[in-house]
């Protein structure tokens, strides 16, 4: 995907996540996960001591209201900043 289609795309999810968080809880109606917007990205954890260090795996990322990807190893545990693979 090319990096301004995504970011016009997220913008737009996360005006409606923001939007659903400001109802009362009751009434928060979230999108079902196959319809969250996602994209491919590369995690690495870069803990030197996990037995995956340095180690990049391919993971689809899936957008947060903020607009922060976040994740942790699998490994060790520890967080990682993944990186979304788009075109430019």
């Amino acid at each position: 995907m090319k990096r301004a289609e995504y970011e016009a795309k997220a913008t737009a999810f996360r005006a409606l996540l923001n939007e659903i968080a400001s109802r009362p809880q009751n009434e928060q109606d979230w999108p079902d996960f196959p319809d969250w917007l996602s994209v491919p990205g590369t995690s690495t954890c870069t803990t030197p001591t996990c037995v995956v260090f340095g180690q990049p795996f391919r993971v689809t990322l899936h957008e947060n209201a903020d607009g922060i990807f976040r994740g942790m190893c699998g490994q060790c545990g520890n967080p990682i900043t993944p990186v979304p693979d788009l075109e430019d």
